[in-house]
């Protein structure tokens, strides 16, 4: 038996293969363009591609909810704003925490968005880790040894800097299992950041 396919089935077979292929590429590659915009997708995950730079040019393919703690906490922009609107200043309030921010080679302004990144990666989100080189010109930095080297930084004032954090976290409506998750993230890094 011969089977002879007439132009209109092939032509359905195209529209088919071609929704396979966007539906493999989004799941393989697809989530890198997740964004937290509460204001547009009412605290839900857009995926998105912005080719162009500016709001304009977002091509929105799905919403879903996501339901990591970054989703919750707005993303890496979400936790860039937490942290400079409210925890850093509550630390720069402690004399004890404040004393290590001085002598400082890299701006408040970059430590605060490698700082962003890494907890949103931490907590689901989909930041790099580390290696990000920033406006500025700063490469946000994998080890945490590196970074904090020579500042000597006692055990009690890194308990006391995550003590901060999940108070002023609870402070803004956090909700205590998120505040628990960032405290979590946080004390994985203490070894790193103590005594060095």
């Amino acid at each position: 038996m011969i089977f002879v396919q007439t132009k209109q089935h092939s032509s359905e077979w195209i529209k088919y293969l071609a929704v396979a292929l966007i539906c493999a590429l989004v799941a393989i590659d697809g989530m890198s363009f997740a964004f937290a915009d509460p204001g547009k997708s009412g605290g839900q995950y857009v995926i998105a591609d912005n080719k162009g730079g500016s709001e304009e040019d977002f091509t929105i393919t799905m919403v879903m909810k996501s339901e990591s703690v970054a989703a919750r906490l707005g993303g890496y922009h979400g936790i860039l704003g937490f942290l400079h609107n409210f925890a850093v200043p509550a630390l720069l309030a402690d004399a004890e925490v404040a004393s290590f921010f001085g002598n400082l080679t890299t701006t408040p302004d970059d430590i605060e968005q490698c700082l962003a990144m890494l907890l949103d990666h931490d907590l689901g989100g989909s930041s790099k880790k580390n290696g990000a080189i920033l406006e500025s010109g700063h490469r946000c930095r994998s080890s945490m040894s590196k970074i904090h080297r020579g500042r000597n930084i006692p055990d009690e004032t890194v308990t006391k800097f995550i003590s901060i954090v999940g108070e002023q976290a609870v402070l803004v409506g956090v909700s205590a299992a998120d505040v628990a998750a960032i405290a979590k993230v946080l004390e994985r890094y203490r070894g790193g950041t103590r005594n060095k």
